[in-house]
């Protein structure tokens, strides 16, 4: 199969991408399965600068371009940043919205910083083991089937730090995920921003995989068409299998 379980449309404030564009496109490259999963972030800066998106309304569009559409599958999805820290507010969002899969993301640290953005200097040692640390509150706490961008904050970089100091947490965050089935999103959005690899990298693959780890998504985190499809053949093909199947 060939499929894309994190793509942002026209509900989401940061993305230029069209679903029937990408519809259209995802057919032309013999797409089996997308999924279009708009942002819910819930934390009170993103509440006060973007708004809280109609999920009704969200849902209705998908459920519409789903019944005029046969030759894919689309999902509805959502993705969810920083859902522990929003647990309760977003439950009561989504609990009635029978979503095909959730996505959990971290994109805000504790000292207010926005990882999800081009940083203006690399994170400090204490800043990425609180990365990993939120990381893994979502994962221990949240209902979610696909943990996206792990080591989100790297994207910017034009370098592949030497992260050996945080294995154990990464361990943990792992183990979590294993006993709680959640899938490990393999995105490479960072390649298009000119990072020298997926994320999480191939040794962290590898990780998961020897901590007995099954669940794998891949996602192109595409917030422009040319981006949908964009360096996906540099994905190890035995991660490519869609944990939604297995």
């Amino acid at each position: 199969m060939k499929f894309d379980y994190h793509i942002h449309t026209e509900d989401s404030y940061d993305s230029s991408i069209k679903a029937i564009d990408l519809i259209n496109r995802a057919i032309k490259l013999n797409y089996d399965e997308i999924a279009i999963t708009e942002h819910l972030d819930l934390l009170p800066q993103e509440i006060k600068k973007y708004g809280a998106p109609s999920l009704d309304r969200y849902y209705k569009r998908i459920k519409e371009l789903q019944n005029n559409t046969s030759e894919l599958n689309v999902l509805c999805g959502i993705e969810i940043g920083d859902y522990h820290r929003v647990k309760e507010y977003a439950l009561s969002l989504v609990e009635d919205i029978n979503f095909d899969l959730i996505l959990g993301s971290v994109h805000f640290l504790s000292d207010a910083t926005n990882v999800a953005v081009p940083l203006k200097k690399p994170l400090s040692e204490k800043q990425v083991r609180d990365y990993y640390q939120q990381n893994l509150l979502l994962v221990s706490h949240c209902n979610i089937d696909v943990l996206a961008h792990l080591g989100v904050y790297k994207r910017g970089y034009n370098y592949i730090p030497d992260e050996s100091a945080f294995y154990p947490l990464l361990k943990d965050i792992f183990n979590t995920m294993i006993d709680r089935k959640i899938a490990l999103e393999i995105n490479y959005s960072s390649l298009c921003r000119g990072y020298p690899s997926f994320l999480p990298e191939l040794p962290l693959l590898e990780m998961f995989l020897d901590l007995g780890g099954r669940y794998f998504s891949v996602g192109s985190d595409a917030h422009k068409i040319e981006h949908f499809d964009l360096y996906r053949e540099l994905i190890p093909t035995q991660f490519c299998t869609s944990f939604r199947y297995l």
